[in-house]
C-alpha cells in the first residue's frame, strides 16, 4: 500500500515537471520553429475563409444515419471516455504493479491537460461567436469567460478527442488500430460541424494543437518503453 502511494506521489510530481517542460518548449525554439508557428497560424486564417461554405454544406446533409453516427462519436469529445481510460488504466496499473499500464493511464490524463489548458485560455481570449448564433464567422468578443455562445474558438471536443486518439493510437504498432482511432477523432470533430457548434477553423486549430501534445507525449513514452510498449513480448 505504501509503495503504491509513493508511486502515485512520484507520478503527480512527474506530471507537473513534464507539464512545465511541455509549455517551456517555445523558449528553446530557433527561427525555423517560430516560422513554422507563423505558417500554421496563417493556414488557420486561410481555413477561416472556408468556414461559411463548409458550414452550409453540413447543414444540408442531415439524416437518420448521419444523426446516429454523430450521436455515437460525440461522447468521445466530451472527456468522459478520456476520464474512464485515464482512471481505469492508472488504477489497474497500480493494482497489478505494472509501470507500463500505469504510465499509459497517466499519459492519457496528460494529453487532456496539455491540450485542454491551451483551449480554455484561447476560448476566453478570442471570444468567437458560434455558428449557430448567426453572427458570421468573423465576429468576436475578446477577453470573455462566457456565455458559451462566445466560446467557439478553438473546439474543446476536437482537442479532447485528438489528444486521446493520438496517445491511444501510439500504444500499439498495429496500423488498423492506429487508423481506427484517427478515424474516430476525425468523425468526432466533424460532428461538431454537423451540430453547427463550431466553425471549420475552430476544428482545424484544435486538431493540430492536440495532435502536437499527443505526439510529444507518445515520443517520450516510446523512448522509455519502445514503439509497442503495451504489447507483450513474444516468449
Amino acid at each position: 500500500m505504501n509503495s503504491r502511494l509513493k508511486k502515485s506521489g512520484q507520478d503527480l510530481k512527474r506530471l507537473f515537471v513534464e507539464w512545465g517542460e511541455y509549455y517551456s518548449i517555445p523558449r528553446k525554439w530557433q527561427l525555423k520553429q517560430w516560422l513554422i508557428l507563423v505558417e500554421f497560424l496563417l493556414v488557420v486564417f486561410i481555413a477561416a475563409y472556408f468556414d461559411e461554405p463548409i458550414r452550409y454544406y453540413f447543414l444540408t446533409i442531415h439524416g437518420p444515419l448521419e444523426d446516429r453516427i454523430a450521436g455515437f462519436v460525440h461522447i468521445f469529445g466530451t472527456g468522459k471516455i478520456t476520464l474512464y481510460l485515464f482512471v481505469g488504466l492508472y488504477v489497474a496499473g497500480l493494482i497489478i504493479n505494472s509501470d507500463k499500464i500505469r504510465d499509459g493511464g497517466l499519459m492519457i490524463g496528460q494529453s487532456f491537460l496539455y491540450s485542454g489548458l491551451i483551449t480554455i485560455a484561447l476560448k476566453s481570449l478570442v471570444g468567437r461567436w458560434r455558428p449557430n448564433q448567426w453572427h458570421g464567422n468573423l465576429t468576436f468578443k475578446p477577453f470573455i469567460a462566457g456565455p458559451n455562445a462566445y466560446l467557439s474558438f478553438p473546439s474543446g471536443d476536437a482537442a479532447v478527442v485528438f489528444a486521446l486518439a493520438i496517445v491511444v493510437a501510439g500504444f500499439f504498432k498495429n496500423k488498423l488500430w492506429k487508423f481506427l482511432w484517427i478515424l474516430l477523432a476525425v468523425l468526432t470533430s466533424l460532428s461538431r460541424l454537423y451540430y453547427d457548434a463550431h466553425w471549420f477553423s475552430d476544428i482545424f486549430f484544435s486538431s493540430v494543437n492536440a495532435a502536437v501534445a499527443g505526439v510529444w507525449l507518445v515520443r517520450r513514452y516510446h523512448a522509455k518503453y519502445g514503439e509497442s510498449w503495451l504489447e507483450r513480448k513474444a516468449v
